[in-house]
């Protein structure tokens, strides 16, 4: 699967796991449906962060703003995600803020499909795509997806988005 369309799967998945969640019932099953949705997104940002974005900006001389801003919206996302963590036991409270991670999210899906999906794919090859979604899956599969790979992709989100416009 070439990069752009494990990315867009992911999109796909994340959006659909929102969408249980808004509809599952409060207790266990909603717990649970949070904490795949949880694991979804920091694995997906991790991938996007740490090899997507990086290969998007060293194979175009486009403007870096938009990846820039993907790297912002992730460290916001990230704020979300632990509020919402924060508030699991109370329920008003949690469906206030799954709410607003669910309009983040959107909003930051909308922009990755208008602007750096298609750089990507007008900079990278079919072959460079392919090896990329490759080099993602097996990162997104064996990658922990816990505080500790939330708080390193923190540590280095200014530099990544600094160096996305330089």
């Amino acid at each position: 699967m070439n990069a752009v369309d494990l990315l867009e799967s992911q999109h796909k998945e994340a959006l659909a796991l929102m969408k249980k969640l808004a509809e599952s019932e409060p207790g266990t099953e909603r717990k649970q449906a949070f904490r795949k949705l949880h694991a979804a997104l920091i694995g997906h940002m991790a991938i996007e962060e740490e090899i997507f974005y990086p290969a998007v900006i060293a194979s175009t001389k486009k403007d870096g703003e938009p990846i820039a801003e993907g790297y912002e919206e992730h460290v916001v996302a990230r704020v979300a995600l632990e509020r919402c963590v924060r508030s699991l036991n109370h329920e008003r409270l949690f469906q206030v803020r799954v709410g607003v991670l669910k309009e983040l999210i959107e909003h930051h899906i909308k922009e990755e499909r208008s602007a750096i999906l298609p750089m990507a794919r007008k900079a990278l090859s079919k072959d460079e795509l392919n090896d990329l979604g490759a080099l993602m899956k097996a990162h997104f599969n064996e990658g922990e997806t816990g505080t500790e790979l939330r708080a390193d992709l923190d540590r280095k989100s200014t530099g990544r988005a600094q160096r996305a416009l330089s």
